[in-house]
């Protein structure tokens, strides 16, 4: 009881101060009851776990929206996917008493910590968005990540939606042994990429031979098979058709489902993609999957604009994979753009920032519309010298070492040229920027409305 009254208390306090209490309530409180997760669970009915290297939180808060439709649930659909933010996400829901007001739970959780706390909750259903290279210095390399994995997998008995794209998920589901359903696009929307990017997960799992592939959508997503076994992308149970703006849903023996996608690009299509199946394998229909996208809004940093006078579009980068889909994302847009880089290597952002010189920023070399890039943070620096040998012209690189202060050099030029503006930065430089832009709007707005003519 007392760690229940002292979790609150800290939540409220720092709610009354303007922060989010997504984290360090729950922190406090397993000080005073380190089982207090178990405690929760007990009184869950169902719990729906999100995990995977990249989209997790986009894909949680995405099949969060669609759920409350129809039930209140527990979710912690900002990010916060350690053990003290999942039980932060419970503190919220419960009463001074400990009661929790809710019994569907839909939860982000990191990967290395999933195996920690698989058995202390009612895990029924268990969405894997994808395994790529990630922070080598907490998950080290990919057979690691795997394990830890299956690991928390074999210590429930959820059922598994998988994305079948990924050799990674599928050669999960084969181990697992237990029922799974696949989700994956339509083979028609691959594509043979000429560019020669860094592709995690290109090896068997099963043999050891390199995969042979008829086309990529991204990363080692693509349409695999083994040449020396039976391992091959098995037929998804959930069909995705990918056409910039809408996204149609094929099942057996169900009508399609033609979805208007509230996020950009093609890596938050699968997001969208991963939060439908795994709704309609929980039993939802078009209704609340529909109502769920419409009232969608995203969470800090994952595609997240900011009108300031110029659009300006904030997006997380952490790995090779996922940062390079943002570049993917920036470069299709045929406006005049800014580009703001800020990297961090603290612990949350992981320490090794290697996996700058496996991201495709060559792709941005290539961009005629990009006017300026400016890079910030920690490693601001060697972000400069990676874009110099990316092929970028040295005088359109800035080095701006203060986030506030490159984003306020870009928004300015971006405004006198007209031009859009990007913010691509690591975790720690990432809710920083929200409450920078956040001011920015808010500044904005209330200059409109103090040189707007009245009409009393």
């Amino acid at each position: 009881m007392l760690a229940i009254w002292v979790g609150k208390l800290v939540a409220w306090l720092l709610r009354l101060r303007g922060h989010d209490a997504t984290s360090f309530p729950g922190k406090i409180a397993l000080r005073f009851s380190p089982n207090l997760l178990r405690r929760f669970g007990r009184q869950l009915e169902r719990v729906i776990i999100v995990t995977g290297t990249n989209g997790k939180t986009t894909t949680t808060s995405l099949l969060a929206s669609m759920i409350s439709q129809q039930e209140n649930i527990i979710t912690n659909h900002k990010g916060a996917n350690l053990i003290q933010g999942i039980v932060s996400a419970c503190l919220r829901e419960s009463s001074w008493t400990g009661r929790i007001r809710a019994k569907t739970a839909v939860l982000e959780v990191d990967e290395a910590t999933f195996p920690l706390i698989a058995d202390s909750l009612p895990v029924v259903v268990i969405v894997v968005t994808n395994v790529f290279r990630d922070q080598l210095d907490r998950y080290g390399e990919l057979d690691t990540t795997v394990e830890k994995l299956f690991s928390a997998i074999r210590k429930t008995q959820a059922c598994l939606v998988l994305n079948g794209d990924d050799p990674l998920c599928r050669h999960l589901g084969l181990r697992a042994s237990r029922k799974t359903f696949y989700y994956g696009m339509d083979r028609a929307t691959a594509k043979v990429s000429a560019r020669k990017q860094m592709r995690d997960g290109q090896f068997c799992l099963q043999c050891g031979h390199e995969l042979s592939y008829e086309g990529f959508w991204y990363g080692q997503l693509g349409l695999y098979r083994c040449p020396a076994c039976d391992f091959v992308r098995p037929h998804p149970e959930f069909l995705g058709t990918y056409r910039g703006h809408t996204l149609t849903l094929a099942e057996d023996l169900v009508p399609e489902l033609e979805l208007t996608l509230p996020v950009q690009g093609l890596y938050n299509a699968y997001n969208v993609l991963a939060a439908v199946s795994a709704a309609r394998v929980l039993g939802l229909w078009a209704d609340p999957i529909h109502a769920g996208l419409a009232s969608y809004s995203p969470p800090a940093g994952r595609m997240q604009s900011f009108d300031v006078g110029v659009p300006v579009t904030l997006n997380l980068i952490k790995n090779p994979t996922g940062c390079d889909s943002v570049i993917e994302t920036v470069t299709s847009d045929p406006r005049r753009k800014w580009v703001v880089i800020g990297i961090n290597d603290l612990a949350a952002d992981g320490r090794d920032v290697s996996w700058l010189w496996d991201a495709d920023f060559e792709q941005l070399a290539e961009d005629e519309h990009v006017e300026r890039i400016i890079t910030s943070g920690l490693r601001a620096h060697d972000m400069a010298l990676r874009l110099k040998y990316a092929g970028i012209d040295t005088n359109k690189i800035g080095v701006i070492e203060q986030m506030d202060d490159a984003m306020d050099k870009a928004v300015a030029e971006a405004t006198a040229a007209q031009s859009a503006v990007y913010v691509l930065s690591t975790y720690t430089l990432l809710h920083p920027a929200v409450h920078t832009l956040s001011e920015k709007v808010r500044n904005d707005e209330s200059q409109t409305l103090a040189y707007r003519t009245s009409v009393s």
